[in-house]
């Protein structure tokens, strides 16, 4: 079985073990609330599904596009990182564009209607 994100440019598809790491990665940095149970219990629940697409998902974005490298610096050698490194390119990339439109569509101010 595999896992899946949805970013706006794109959906990333791959094992579930490397899904199951970026759900890791989120539990580990997300703070305590509501948010983090959910992606607790989703990673439990082994529904390794994620829709990122809306801008009000930017704090997941962000972590994911911010702190997915040293994490997996910090967990796996380098052997484990190369082999990681097809799939998780992919995720950095949609999660570095997703986080850059999610920023200039916030930083343009209200629109006024």
């Amino acid at each position: 079985m595999s896992g899946f994100v949805r970013f706006v440019d794109g959906d990333w598809s791959w094992n579930s073990s490397m899904t199951r790491i970026m759900f890791d990665l989120l539990e580990d940095r997300l703070p305590d609330g509501d948010r983090k149970a959910e992606i607790v219990e989703l990673r439990d629940n082994n529904v390794l599904m994620l829709d990122l697409r809306d801008p009000s998902q930017d704090q997941l974005v962000a972590i994911i596009a911010n702190e997915l490298n040293d994490y997996l610096a910090g967990r796996f050698d380098a052997d484990a990182r190369r082999d990681f490194e097809r799939g998780y390119s992919e995720l950095l990339r949609l999660a570095a564009a997703q986080h850059r439109r999610n920023t200039e569509q916030d930083g343009g101010g209200p629109t006024i209607a």
